[in-house]
This record gives structure tokens, C-alpha cells and sequence, in this order.
């Protein structure tokens, strides 16, 4: 595997410019960036005038959630496997 290199990605959101500087792959970098410009404009739509922070502060606690589920509910499967795997024996 080679060195990643770090390439600074622009991004427009709601109108505004962004950029900042990554190593991470361009096509995962794009994915992402365009997620969240359509959760973001989504969001925006359904809302009288919101400011852009408190768009970016709700989606950014739903994807904690949503990783706290995902951890917890690995978790219980886990613990089932080894329930099952343990009373086999």
C-alpha cells in the first residue's frame, strides 16, 4: 500500500464555500459531501430559515445515534452468538 497523499477538497453548501484538507479517498470524500448537502438541504426545506449550525448539530447528533444503536445492537448479537455457540456444547 502506498503513502496517502492529502489534497484539499472544495465544497459548496447552502450557498457558502468550504474547503479543507484530506487524505482519504476522493470518491468516499464525494459520497460523504453530497450526503450531507442532500440531508442538509432536506432538512432546510421542511424548517422556517434555520441556521446552517443548527442543521449541521442535529444531523451530527442523529449520526451518533445511529452509531450508538449500530455499537449496541452489535453488541446484543454478539452476545447471542455466544449464548448459542455456548449452549451447543
Amino acid at each position: 500500500m502506498g503513502d496517502r497523499i492529502d489534497k484539499r477538497i472544495y465544497f459548496d453548501l447552502m450557498g457558502k464555500k468550504y474547503d479543507f484538507i484530506t487524505d482519504e479517498p476522493e470518491e468516499v470524500v464525494n459520497e460523504i459531501l453530497e450526503n450531507i448537502k442532500e440531508n442538509v438541504e432536506d432538512i432546510y426545506s421542511k424548517m422556517n430559515n434555520p441556521d446552517i449550525v443548527h442543521i449541521l448539530l442535529y444531523l451530527l447528533l442523529n449520526e451518533n445515534l445511529e452509531k450508538i444503536e449500530m455499537k449496541n445492537g452489535l453488541k446484543n448479537l454478539i452476545e447471542k452468538a455466544n449464548t448459542v455457540s455456548h449452549n451447543k456444547g
